[in-house]
């Protein structure tokens, strides 16, 4: 819904002759908008279309996770490796199977790392190397110059592991230094001529329209200001010896591939001890002790392969030192967001680099019997692991995976909750809008756009804050006022790695859909939220929140922070059919001199299943110094949920008038009252409670 969705939308918009850069905000190299641009000309624009690239893509992969290895160590290890990538794939899901420029980009670098092997080949077979090596040189510049053109830091990566590739090639063969760094600096040269005819299409192609300043900031300046912006620190080891290891919530969002939460666990065994959150914090240590392994095995001895005329000289593994440039140089694109989305993108050169690594060192120690037998075994039970995991999750994505994205942009299959959540949008938005009218998303849900064929209305189709902080969000406001836009859908939270949310960074926007639109319907469960435009905006509040300073009374109560307001919840917590509860939280306010208004929505998460007698009752009192007095009740007969009942209605707002408190700092205490009996769904984590959705002092 939301990287693939605004790539799908802006290389649609890049086909019908939107530029991008200029047109469309985007701070990635142009390569994947030029390709899918290219496949919707040919094939009608679709999710399932942009998959043709994809499938191509993946069949180059697998056929690399063969050749390189085999290249290196044998055949068997091509065949390794290949088994490995296929359970790595699905611990990726979908990150390496869904029309995105990372796989590719990090695709290219493997090509130019094979074509970097036979470079090799060709200098250790000729102590010159040139003649027979130029060919391989070329096209590994161009190769090079594609990973560049997909994405550019993984491309820029790659590159400086190839040029130290090219030195380590000419201290294998045991040159003279003036043999090697006047040689590899020629070489280097013929890379960049074979990169420059990759990269002068698309700068000649800014140049004629235009973009080529704004491409220049977004591709070259931005990224260093992106990385201040995201900050998503590396799992700690320790996390491998903590009971929970992740929490429930954000970590899992964070640090878990998604089949983890999107497939049931294997077993009761699997879930109560986390073995599988467990071997997550594998894949994150497994790439540094790899290549420190790795680095260990190239640097004490050599390829038993080559033959050298010297005696002198470094001892050196120049097959394996490359493998191992080209993984560590790709992955240091894993940071400063080291969530495990930027992780898995940079992965498929870990795993050759696993297998090859190993290889080596299975092969170094063939006279030491039971050494080699205990790694071995390690090995095996350690993929075997994984690989059965790998197993229960194909089988578990294709089970759970059955419903068609409906309309003639969909036709990729995902789960039933899903696909009803987003049929349901998407009749809202076909209910609620004219064809063609401009649709705010907020903040990276482009995809409804995509499939519901509406425009997006500025040139910024993904909201974050590195998207649209430096102006608050007004260029956002500026297009959905001169686009007409009526109607705008989001999601309920900011974005995870963000690290303020969009209140914070983009309070012009926030303002504008405060006073501009109102919230009619949240789809699912809270997936998305459907707001329309007011027919009169509403005067500008100046306001407090009451959530600042709380405490609870009773009870337990919770406050978090989600896109558009704060939520106070009072919970019991998850359970089964549970006895009457009492909830109570103090939050100190002072009421402005002037008087105010107490404002707040309220809702409760539906029950499946209830008591005749169940009923809530909900009280606001005002606490000034030793006097308490009820300012606010109400009781409502606790309804369940209904089967197909997606579309709730907004909660209802209520207010309760503080004039009398006038310039004093005083306590409100909010109380929930449960009666009767509820049992919750398995999927509402925080149990049954009450939401006091934005409690805020309003200044008359």
């Amino acid at each position: 819904m939301a990287d693939e969705g605004y790539l799908l939308l802006q290389a649609l918009d890049l086909a019908n002759g939107k530029v991008l850069y200029r047109d469309m905000d985007a701070f990635v190299t142009p390569g994947m908008w030029f390709l899918l641009a290219l496949v919707f000309e040919i094939v009608e624009p679709s999710v399932w279309a942009s998959r043709i690239p994809v499938v191509l893509a993946y069949v180059g992969l697998i056929a690399l996770a063969y050749r390189i290895p085999a290249a290196v160590c044998g055949p068997r290890a091509g065949l390794a490796s290949v088994a490995c990538m296929l359970v790595a794939t699905v611990w990726a899901f979908p990150a390496w199977t869904f029309a995105f420029y990372s796989p590719f980009s990090v695709l290219f670098a493997l090509a130019a790392l094979e074509r970097m092997l036979v470079v090799r080949e060709r200098i250790l077979a000729d102590s010159h190397g040139f003649p027979g090596a130029r060919r391989a040189l070329l096209q590994m510049g161009l190769w090079l110059g594609c990973s560049i053109l997909f994405k550019q830091n993984y491309g820029v990566f790659a590159l400086v592991a190839a040029v130290l590739s090219l030195v380590v090639v000419r201290v294998e063969a045991r040159l003279p230094t003036e043999g090697v760094l006047l040689p590899a600096a020629r070489d280097t040269a013929w890379l960049v001529i074979a990169m420059t005819a990759v990269g002068l299409p698309p700068v000649l192609y800014l140049l004629l329209t235009g973009a080529f300043d704004e491409a220049f900031y977004s591709l070259v300046i931005h990224p260093f200001e992106f990385s201040g912006r995201h900050g998503i620190p590396y799992l700690a080891f320790a996390s491998l010896f903590e009971p929970l290891v992740m929490s429930e919530t954000i970590e899992i969002m964070t640090y878990g591939a998604q089949p983890l939460y999107r497939a049931p666990m294997p077993t009761s065994f699997v879930a109560d001890t986390r073995v599988i959150e467990r071997m997550h914090v594998l894949l994150y240590w497994m790439p540094p002790l790899i290549l420190i392994l790795g680095a260990t095995l190239a640097l004490t001895g050599r390829d038993p392969k080559v033959q050298s005329t010297s005696e002198t000289g470094a001892l050196v593994h120049g097959g394996l030192a490359i493998v191992l440039l080209f993984a560590g140089f790709v992955f240091l694109g894993t940071f400063p967001r080291a969530d495990f989305n930027h992780l898995i993108n940079v992965y498929q050169p870990v795993v050759i680099a696993t297998v090859v690594v190993f290889a080596t060192w299975l092969d170094r120690l063939r006279d030491r019997v039971f050494v080699r037998g205990l790694v071995a075994l390690v090995l095996a039970a350690t993929g075997l692991a994984f690989a059965a995991i790998a197993g229960w999750w194909y089988y578990a994505l294709v089970q759970t995976m059955t419903v068609e994205v409906e309309g003639p942009r969909g036709g990729v299959k995902i789960s039933p909750p899903e696909a009803v959540s987003l049929r349901t949008v998407m009749r809202n938005i076909e209910r609620l809008s004219p064809p063609g009218e401009a649709l705010l998303t907020v903040p990276d849900i482009a995809m409804l756009n995509f499939l519901s064929g509406r425009p997006m209305p500025s040139p910024y189709y993904n909201l974050y804050e590195h998207h649209i902080a430096h102006d608050g969000g007004a260029a956002v406001v500026e297009g959905a006022e001169e686009s007409g836009a009526t109607l705008a859908v989001t999601r309920l939270n900011d974005f995870f790695s963000d690290l303020r949310g969009l209140r914070d960074y983009a309070p012009v926007l926030t303002a504008y859909l405060d006073t501009h639109f109102e919230q009619e319907y949240t789809v699912g469960r809270a997936e998305y939220l459907v707001y329309t435009k007011r027919a009169e905006p509403l005067p500008a509040e100046t306001f407090d929140s009451v959530l600042e300073d709380c405490t609870d009374g009773v009870g337990f109560s919770e406050i978090e922070d989600h896109l558009l307001f704060r939520t106070l919840y009072q919970t019991t917590g998850p359970g089964g059919l549970r006895p009457s509860d009492i909830v109570a939280t103090r939050c100190r306010v002072t009421v402005p001199r002037s008087g105010a208004r107490l404002v707040w929505r309220l809702d409760y998460p539906l029950p499946v299943r209830r008591t005749a007698d169940a009923r809530l009752k909900v009280e606001v009192v005002a606490v000034d110094g030793g006097s308490a007095k009820p300012v606010f009740s109400h009781s409502m007969e606790i309804q369940t949920t209904r089967e197909g009942r997606l579309r709730i209605p907004a909660p209802p707002e209520y207010e309760v008038d503080l004039g009398e408190y006038a310039g004093r700092s005083i306590e409100v205490v909010m109380r929930s009252t449960r009666s009767g009996r509820v049992v919750m769904s398995n999927m509402a984590w925080r149990g049954f409670g009450t939401r006091w959705q934005d409690p805020r002092i309003v200044a008359d």
